[in-house]
């Protein structure tokens, strides 16, 4: 075991062990969902722990457990994870998801543990390992518990919409969310969110003799959460190709043969190709326009801002392919130019909190599918009405370009209650625990409280957990420190909670 050796013990085994151990992409947790219920029956007849486990349609798992002796009086408190993760990698031979494990490991420093080429899952798989670890943990007393694991949170929320409160039954009112990832910091609100896809058949035609294809690469970007991160400066490499190939339809005709770029609707594009043809007299302008554009972007993202450089390993390519088919030169230009006019990036900040993000836009994915093409882009506002608004704004570059766009269902964002009785105590035992004021914050990314919290009225949330840096890249990673006190912090929460007057 590769993290044998980190406190706590019993959070560290069960990160390794079952959930970095066990294949989970989104919308594949099967495997991971019967890890966890292995796990949970070997608990049963080893310690004899005393649970009661409840599952629903959806596969959302929800771990009912008794209070320890002396707490029954105390109110009943849920804490939820979700079980699965985005998976990347940046390894030249790739990595299967499917079948092997996450290769955690410690970094150098001893500080942080992160993957080896891939990510890591701490986004959620830590926070999950923290809950189930408390039901082992000889040293924790807690009243009525409730572990809910939900299933896909990071392709659509899936899990928190199909909740079966029916069929789960869930008696807390009072919920503590694990998947933050500032130490220091209680999330009360967070951004709904919803897609837009733009879809088209096409026709390819053959290539004509005078024709030289090329390919526009962008890669090595460092990617990153499409809504926690977005506000970064980070690149977007169907952004930048979309940027490239715009800029040479300005004054010469081009067709397009393929566009590939993006896996993740919540994930800033890291890698991204294109292939078009021109015609063989024209190549050394139009090579002229992309090295152009290539020298740009490059100085651009070459800045430093607070001693680090905005894409370190940013890599634009263009090289000369061999011949294929393409679309007509008029689906061609309609193509690029309203995938260039798509915008990515934060759209609005908040005019009562000037930091936070209010409306933003990721260009997610684009697909080459045979005869079929499609765009993906994913929208995030803290206000319902903005968030419609300007998807259909996004809708309509679509219909202009006679694509057939499709606005799929958004995802309520959570409205913070910062005089929530519960955030006060959550609060004051966190300030507790680390000595130092905490902050208390809404965040742009989409978190499952504000769904679960339309699925049963009345709950009080709050959000917490350790520092994760990088999630949805291969460079994801989490401080080791950090895990340990939070860990900490939700045992004396819970241990606190005769005191707490709720």
């Amino acid at each position: 075991m590769v993290l044998e050796s980190l406190k706590p013990r019993h959070v560290w085994e069960i990160f390794e062990n079952v959930l970095a151990a066990t294949p989970r992409e989104s919308k594949k947790e099967e495997k991971v969902r019967a890890a966890i219920k292995k796990w949970l029956q070997q608990q049963v007849e080893s310690k004899g722990i005393d649970i009661d486990v409840r599952e629903d349609e959806t596969g959302n798992i929800l771990i009912k457990v008794p209070p320890t002796p002396g707490m029954e009086s105390c109110p009943s408190v849920m804490l939820q994870g979700h079980l699965d993760m985005v998976c990347e990698t940046d390894r030249p031979d790739g990595f299967d998801f499917d079948t092997q494990p996450i290769p955690v490991r410690i970094m150098p420093d001893g500080e942080w543990v992160d993957a080896d080429g891939t990510t890591l899952g701490a986004d959620n798989g830590v926070g999950v390992s923290m809950a189930l670890a408390l039901l082992v943990d000889e040293d924790v007393v807690h009243g009525p518990l409730e572990i809910l694991l939900t299933v896909d949170e990071e392709t659509g929320l899936t899990g928190a919409f199909g909740l079966d409160v029916d069929t789960l039954d869930p008696q807390s009112r009072l919920l503590v969310n694990l998947d933050s990832e500032d130490l220091g910091v209680i999330t009360i609100g967070s951004a709904g969110g919803g897609e837009v896809e733009f879809a088209r058949n096409v026709s390819l035609e053959e290539p004509s003799s005078d024709m030289v294809f090329l390919r526009v690469s962008v890669s090595g970007l460092r990617g990153g959460h499409s809504g926690a991160e977005i506000h970064l400066h980070r690149a977007n490499a169907n952004k930048l190709v979309a940027r490239m190939l715009s800029a040479v339809t300005t004054n010469h005709k081009v067709v397009l043969c393929s566009w590939s770029g993006g896996s993740k609707h919540n994930a800033i594009t890291r890698e991204s190709e294109a292939v078009i043809g021109v015609r063989r007299a024209e190549l050394s302008a139009v090579r002229e326009i992309l090295n152009r554009e290539k020298a740009a972007i490059v100085e651009y993202y070459s800045q430093k801002v607070s001693g680090s450089v905005l894409e370190p390993d940013i890599r634009v390519t263009v090289t000369e392919v061999n011949p294929a088919s393409h679309l007509s030169q008029d689906i061609s230009h309609g193509v690029i130019w309203s995938i260039n006019a798509i915008p990515h990036g934060p759209r609005n900040f908040s005019p009562q909190i000037p930091e936070l993000v209010e409306t933003s836009c990721n260009l997610a994915i684009i697909k080459t599918e045979e005869n079929r093409m499609s765009v993906l882009v994913s929208a995030r506002s803290s206000v319902d009405e903005e968030l419609e608004s300007f998807r259909r704004e996004i809708g309509d570059i679509g219909r202009l370009a006679g694509w057939n766009v499709t606005v799929s269902q958004s995802y309520p964002g959570w409205a913070p209650d910062p005089d929530s009785p519960f955030l006060q105590f959550v609060r004051k035992t966190y300030e507790e625990a680390l000595g130092c004021e905490v902050k208390v914050e809404a965040v742009h990314a989409g978190l499952e409280c504000g769904i679960i919290g339309a699925r049963i009225p009345g709950m009080q949330m709050v959000s917490i957990g350790p520092t994760v840096k990088n999630p949805h890249t291969p460079d994801e990673r989490v401080r080791i420190e950090d895990v340990k006190i939070v860990y900490e912090f939700l045992k004396a929460l819970l241990r606190s909670l005769p005191d707490a007057g709720l």
